[in-house]
C-alpha cells in the first residue's frame, strides 16, 4: 500500500507513465504472474498487489510499483 494524498489517487491512476510501468513489469513476469492495482475505496492509500512464480519476484515487482507511485507528483 502506497499512501497518497486524498485528491491524488485519481490522478495516479489515470496516469499513462504508471501503466508503462505496470506494462513493462508484465512483460517481465512473461505470463506466470499478474499485477493489480487499485485506489483504496476508504482510505488515501493506492494498493499494489502482484502474483509471480516466486514470492522474491513479487516482491521485487510489487515494491519497485510502489516506489514509482510514491515518487509520481502528488
Amino acid at each position: 500500500n502506497v499512501k497518497v494524498a486524498p485528491e491524488a489517487k485519481q490522478r495516479i491512476m489515470k496516469s499513462d507513465a504508471l501503466w508503462e510501468q505496470v506494462r513493462r513489469r508484465e512483460e517481465e513476469l512473461n505470463g506466470e504472474g499478474r499485477i493489480l492495482i487499485r485506489p483504496s475505496g476508504t482510505e488515501a492509500l493506492i494498493r499494489v498487489m502482484v502474483e509471480a512464480k516466486t514470492d522474491e519476484l513479487a516482491l521485487s515487482v510489487a515494491q519497485d510499483l510502489a516506489d514509482f507511485v510514491s515518487n509520481m507528483p502528488q
